[in-house]
């Protein structure tokens, strides 16, 4: 897990440096349904704000890429006695380590993780998986 604080800016773009990953599961990756980057955000100090930024200008930004496999994306609950680890979860699916490597190469997707930033005031983690 890698976390991702307000200063660091790493972001989704440390998901593109994942060559120990794609070595010798490039093929059963690919053949289980890829890699899925899972995006862990922290409570934000100002929900309102996060959610309106995050719905209105980030998650546009990140619908826009086509080629990505699958989006999906939640908002925690507590539990009956506490509250939750994470304030929201961001699933991101792609075919491949290739492929994921090629999407978060380009300029449009540098332009999504240096947003986050601008939203993510408490940060967050990035969980990169194969599937199957």
């Amino acid at each position: 897990m890698t976390e991702i604080t307000r200063r660091s800016a790493v972001v989704l773009s440390a998901a593109a440096a994942l060559p120990a990953l794609a070595v010798g599961t490039q093929a059963h990756a690919a053949a289980e349904g890829g890699i899925k980057v899972t995006v862990l955000y922290n409570e934000p100090k100002n929900p309102e704000a996060f959610e309106k930024y995050y719905a209105e200008t980030h998650m546009p930004m990140v619908y826009a890429v086509k080629e990505l496999k699958r989006v999906e994306i939640s908002k925690c609950l507590p539990g009956a006695d506490k509250p939750p680890a994470f304030y929201r979860i961001a699933e991101l699916w792609f075919d491949s380590p290739e492929q994921m490597k090629a999407i978060t190469s380009t300029d449009e997707w540098k332009k999504i993780a240096d947003d986050v930033p601008n939203f993510a005031s408490a940060g967050a983690t990035i969980v990169v998986s194969k599937i199957g």
